[in-house]
């Protein structure tokens, strides 16, 4: 059953009610898969995504317009099933199908919350058409709530859940202060949004605070999250010098009239950083990020659940563990979390299982906002909600001591080790305390736009940014006690501030993008990140620069590399290389056929498998997965023997018992033409010419017949092969000669073209020849057959290529091929061996290849040379690395 395309329709209970139908007429033609399985597959697919059985249920039968992020997994998961229910791969997160769904539930959630229509329409047409304010935004948007507390759409399974979004805020349902605990107080996520707004609480970021959030008021526009497309960016990508500046209307940028920042400095060049991984997971808006000491690890925190990364992958390394942000690394790589339940409580959790590491480390009095290590590891600061900084040792887990209370009206919003060891904090005044040493720097300072949203000290504490609402991000030397600069970032408020380990970017985040900054100059370093559909939670680098990792409302997880950096050899990859360099191959999984093979053939783009069976079938495989295709020739029972794919890929051809050759479409397994041969006997090899115009057919009955296989005709009348029952055919690469040879143990050479026999190559095999191989060159001509050996021939020079045939098998060889660049030749057979050999020196590579119970009757190298594929009597196909990956 075909995947139906998904229609909008009116209401928008009418339309989810349509999308849950759609949603399970996909879900049956995808074979009816379970819940459970959906989300065992989900679990198992490598991609991060969780599928959880009450929200396919809450999907499937319409309870609620779940999260834009959760439905496209769900939907990825399923187009990862094929008609009859079998396993296929997962389509990426960007894959084209997906473009409909997404358009779909953008228009669902414009129907739920028209508000958000309103505002966006405002935001665009400026001033003269602004959106309704206040009461008016009340009234005009949906009363019953319906949605998760993240995300007004459905956010699912965001256990400790906290009203801290634009719903709550412009609903009026965010909880009074003290209601909720101290845990509540987390910050709204960020709004694109006038400077006269009530100011929002800081972003939570490894070493920052929230100040107690004011009583919610109504707002008029939407958090760029749940509701957001990506785009480019609310102001296009300058040509090369313009600035970077607020569109006028757009709502972004310095507020008319506040005088306050420069204009945007130009970009400088080229983007510094280019995406690598998107993260995708989470089932809650993301707010913390932070790198392992030696970058390999990403941590994320979202909702109260963990999720850790292996950084070279973008792969989640465990499943996401309870707990929640701020979140810290050791020096020597363990991750400090807090305890999603008890925010005072601070957890040592093991990477590797995502379990704490023992009891809780610590108490405090109050929640815990920001937590940074010192250079050696034993000590750890926290700062708690209010100010507070704790110094705690690690390695004892003793009570830890107050360093200072932290309050009254310059209260510490940011704390940081240095790299020489000094415990600093920092005010949103722009004053900075070292508070080990008792020295304070700085004069405090009341911006025009009202406090700081976000404070960021970089790591030798010379430099302080403050990001405000209006985009102004000002730069402090609080040793100097001046501003050195301020710059502005024209996609709206700062929520988050991030310093490069080395102090000479400054990443700024907003609702939509994140700016680099040279600290040095206040230029623009590069055009604006954009890749996210909603508000920048953190931001953070990994400790020698060269990758970045953004948290964003939109659930998701970007890391960034900077461009032209080296990027790490992972350790298995630098023991495969040293194993290929060593000419040891490497055996992949075996993949399982349901009767012993006969013949093997890669397509010659390389993307498909074929091999025939002796039950008389034949079976496609995905070479890279090791996964069987629903292809098959249309025609059967086939003869075994018999298996070639042209030399374009576009035709694969088998043969009958009735002696008639098949050419069949590699795609579908329909048969694209019949050659009803004239042979006497049954066939025994086929074989394409390398330009695709002579298809060669040998058969028992001593006889060669050429074909054109683009008009069904012969080439003329059949050739007397003089073999015998034919039982090795093939062309030289040029095309100009074909070998045939057969169980009298000789092997003759033709003229294709030309109709013409050239002759018998000298001497006598030792039996029966059962297959031959040109080397890519066309300048050797590889047998072997019943006597065990290989024998190695120059037909040009009429003469045997080394001092004697090549020997290491124990019985019979039933098959030999070339690697694509001749410098390997692999031979197969009754022993169940593989032996690899190099042509031009006649000795082993390597020891055998052992991988099968039953004799090896076909070899084939991949067109790329790095994959060798053996298939066996006993029903199994190994895949061996070969060549260079």
């Amino acid at each position: 059953m075909g995947d139906m395309e998904p229609q909008p329709r009116g209401t928008f209970e009418e339309g989810l009610a349509a999308l849950a139908g759609d949603l399970t007429r996909l879900r049956i033609g995808r074979g009816r898969p379970s819940y459970r399985d959906l989300k065992a597959r989900a679990a198992g697919s490598g991609t991060g995504v969780q599928l959880p059985v009450a929200t396919q249920s809450d999907a499937f039968n319409g309870k609620r317009l779940v999260g834009q992020n959760t439905l496209m997994a769900l939907i990825r998961i399923l187009l990862s099933y094929d008609e009859y229910g079998h396993e296929t791969a997962v389509p990426s997160h960007n894959a084209p199908e997906l473009a409909v769904w997404r358009r779909r539930w953008q228009e669902l959630a414009a129907l739920q919350h028209p508000v958000h229509v309103r505002a966006r329409a405002a935001r665009a047409a400026g001033p003269a058409e602004a959106a309704p304010t206040g009461q008016e935004a009340v009234r005009e948007a949906p009363v019953e709530r319906t949605a998760g507390p993240h995300d007004p759409a459905g956010a699912d399974e965001a256990a400790g859940s906290r009203a801290d979004t634009w719903f709550d805020s412009v609903f009026g349902t965010h909880a009074p202060a003290g209601s909720a605990g101290p845990a509540e107080q987390s910050r709204t996520p960020w709004h694109p949004e006038p400077a006269s707004r009530p100011t929002a609480e800081p972003p939570l970021g490894p070493a920052s605070r929230p100040t107690p959030e004011p009583t919610p008021e109504p707002r008029p526009e939407p958090h760029p999250g749940p509701f957001h497309e990506p785009t480019p960016g609310p102001t296009p990508e300058p040509a090369s010098g313009t600035e970077y500046g607020p569109t006028p209307g757009t709502g972004y940028g310095p507020a008319p009239g506040t005088g306050h920042g420069p204009a945007p400095a130009p970009a400088a060049g080229p983007a510094p950083y280019a995406l690598r991984h998107r993260l995708v997971g989470h089932l809650a808006p993301v707010r913390n990020v932070v790198f392992s000491p030696d970058g390999r690890l990403l941590a994320s925190a979202g909702g109260d659940s963990v999720q850790l990364w292996d950084t070279s992958t973008g792969v989640a390394t465990i499943t996401p563990f309870t707990a929640t942000h701020p979140l810290a690394f050791t020096p020597e790589g363990r991750l400090l979390a807090t305890d999603s339940r008890d925010p005072s409580l601070l957890h040592h959790i093991d990477p590797g299982t995502g379990r704490p590491d023992g009891p809780p480390l610590f108490g405090h009095g109050s929640p815990i906002t920001g937590i940074t290590c010192a250079p050696t590891g034993e000590m750890a600061a926290t700062l708690e909600l209010g100010g507070a900084v704790r110094l705690c040792d690690l390695s004892v887990g003793r009570r830890p001591v107050l360093v200072t209370h932290g309050g009254g009206k310059d209260p510490i919003d940011a704390v940081t080790f240095a790299r020489d060891g000094r415990l600093l904090a920092a005010a949103r005044s722009s004053r900075v305390w070292d508070l080990l040493g008792g020295s304070a720097a700085g004069a405090p300072r009341t911006a025009e736009a009202g406090a700081p949203e976000a404070v960021a000290l970089s790591g030798d504490g010379l430099l302080l940014a403050l990001g405000y609402r209006d985009g102004l991000v000002a730069l402090h030397a609080p040793a100097g006690g001046r501003e050195t600069r301020t710059f502005s970032c024209p996609t709206g408020p700062v929520g988050a501030l991030a310093f490069s380990p080395d102090g000479r970017l400054l990443a700024t985040g907003t609702p939509w993008a994140v700016h680099l900054w040279d600290t040095a100059s206040g230029l623009a370093v590069g055009p604006p990140l954009t890749d996210h559909a909603g508000g920048i939670e953190d931001i953070a680098f990994s400790v020698t620069g060269r990758l970045l990792a953004t948290a964003s409302y939109d659930e998701t997880v970007l890391v960034y590399e900077r461009a032209g950096a080296p990027r790490p050899t992972p350790l298995a990859a630098q023991a495969l290389a040293v194993a290929l360099r060593e000419r040891q191959p490497v055996r992949l999984p075996a993949v399982p056929a349901e009767a012993p093979l006969v013949r093997v053939a890669f397509s010659p783009d390389g993307r498909l498998l074929a091999a025939t069976t002796a039950e008389r079938t034949a079976r496609l495989w995905d070479p890279v997965t090791g996964r069987p295709l629903d292809v098959a020739p249309a025609r059967l029972p086939l003869v075994p023997s018999c298996l070639a794919f042209s030399p374009d890929g576009s035709v694969l051809a088998t043969a009958a018992a009735d002696r008639t050759v098949y050419l069949h479409d590699p795609a579908t397994g329909a048969v694209l033409r019949e050659l009803p041969t004239g042979h006497r006997a049954p066939l025994k090899r086929i074989a394409f010419s390398p330009d695709r115009r002579l298809l060669a057919t040998a058969s028992a009955d001593g006889t060669l017949e050429l074909w054109n296989p683009v008009t069904g005709r012969r080439s003329g009348e059949p050739l007397d092969a003089g073999t015998g029952e034919a039982a090795a055919l093939a062309f030289a690469p040029d095309g100009h000669l074909l070998a045939c040879s057969g169980a009298d143990g000789r092997v003759r050479l033709w003229d294709p073209a030309a109709r013409l026999f050239l002759g018998t190559l000298p001497g006598d095999c030792g039996g029966a020849v059962w297959s031959a191989a040109f080397s890519p060159d066309g300048a050797v001509l590889a047998m072997a057959g019943d006597d065990g050996t290989v024998r190695l021939w120059a037909p040009k020079g009429d003469r045997p290529v080394g001092a004697a045939p090549l020997s290491g098998h124990a019985s019979a060889v039933y098959d030999v091929a070339f690697s694509p660049d001749g410098r390997l030749l692999a031979s197969a057979g009754e022993d169940a061996a593989v032996l690899l050999w190099d042509p031009a020196t006649g000795r082993r590579v390597g020891d055998p290849l052992s991988g099968h119970r039953d004799a090896v009757n076909a070899v084939a190298f991949s067109p790329d040379g790095s994959l060798l594929v053996t298939a066996g009597r006993d029903a199994v196909l190994n895949r061996w690395i070969v060549g260079p990956v």
